[in-house]
């Protein structure tokens, strides 16, 4: 539980102590992000910090969790950031794998079929969200080092199930998803059957 009377100076000197020594590891958020100054905080910290200034000393963090932090800012007029949605508008539509020969009327049925629950940008934003970065998972490429905001929120999915397994039944998950740049996606696509994420790894560990 987090009590009343933490106040604007309370949340200021925390933020304060926080540029001074930093996140630890372990207290870096997960999900949210507090905005102060146009600049981003782990919301938990900064309450607990707040606290610490405003009765003596800080709520254990076993009290009370991320989203009772972000409720009790954003009740007070603050703006908590959720990482997720804002992932979700982040994300660079790619091209679907029909663009690759085996299986493509299929897989454009199976896409038509998806679409709606847009499950890609889904997996996309989960990444984006978790990690703060889409890096391939194979080669570990980043759009967005290589290329600067022209590359932030994009990378492929690749679906892992090959197209020619697809069934009208079948319903695709996050994790049948890999994420993956340009490059690997059409060395996975190269043979007749698709190379798993595994098997290209190895081939470029060897070349």
């Amino acid at each position: 539980m987090i009590p009343d009377g933490i106040e604007e100076r309370h949340l200021s000197l925390a933020i304060k102590y926080i540029e001074k020594n930093g996140v630890p590891e372990a207290r870096k958020s997960v999900h949210y992000d507090y905005l102060f100054n146009e600049k981003r905080y782990p919301p938990k910290l900064v309450i607990s910090l707040a606290a610490k200034y405003a009765f003596g000393e800080e709520i254990p963090s076993v009290d009370f969790n991320a989203v009772r932090a972000r409720d009790y800012l954003r009740a007070r007029g603050h703006v908590v950031i959720d990482r997720r949605d804002e992932a979700l508008n982040d994300i660079v539509s790619d091209d679907d794998e029909s663009s690759f020969p085996e299986g493509k009327l299929k897989f454009q049925k199976h896409y038509a079929r998806e679409r709606d629950s847009s499950i890609t940008r889904k997996a996309k934003a989960k990444r984006l969200a978790e990690t703060g970065k889409l890096s391939c998972d194979v080669c570990s490429f980043d759009f967005l080092d290589a290329y600067g905001e022209l590359g932030h929120g994009f990378i492929e999915a690749h679906h892992m199930l090959p197209v020619s397994e697809l069934t009208g039944s079948t319903k695709t998950k996050i994790k049948d998803l890999a994420l993956v740049c340009s490059n690997c996606h059409r060395m996975l696509h190269r043979q007749k059957k698709v190379i798993s994420i595994s098997k290209l790894k190895s081939i470029m560990n060897f070349a």
